[in-house]
């Protein structure tokens, strides 16, 4: 499989797939977790993200923070939603899913908002995602990430 969107694409793909199902409540309660989330710790993960990650995959998850925050307006807008809050919750999201096995207790961090809705979630595993998965035709390859 190609890595469209960093270590974990699959994975990545799988996320993306998810947001669009998320309820106006839902959307309402990631945004209001994401700004409980102490700004401090939220940029303690981020560093970690760029420590252990090379110049080329951290390219690679920034193009997929860009298509799941549209991918988070797009589903805001359909509800009614206009909290900035929700599109960055997801954004730290599919960062934490991108590098989920490498940084530790930062992913509980970025990805506790979005978690909390969707808490499949809440623990790092590659290729495993709720009850959609996404066909490797779909995904471009054989499968493995």
């Amino acid at each position: 499989m190609s890595v469209v969107f960093g270590p974990n694409t699959r994975r990545v793909l799988q996320f993306l797939t998810h947001i669009e199902d998320l309820t106006p409540q839902q959307i309402d309660r990631v945004a209001g977790l994401w700004r409980q989330t102490s700004s401090q710790t939220r940029a303690e993960a981020w560093a970690e993200v760029r420590r252990t990650t090379t110049d080329e995959e951290r390219y690679r998850i920034h193009v997929a923070a860009s298509v799941a925050r549209r991918a988070a307006l797009d589903t805001a807008q359909s509800h009614q939603r206009h909290d900035w809050a929700f599109w960055a919750a997801v954004w730290d999201a599919v960062m934490a899913i991108a590098v989920c096995d490498r940084i530790g207790g930062h992913y509980d961090v970025l990805i506790a908002p979005v978690a909390a809705v969707m808490p499949f979630l809440g623990v790092c595993r590659r290729d495993v995602l709720g009850p959609r998965h996404l066909p490797d035709a779909v995904l471009g390859g054989s499968g493995r990430s």
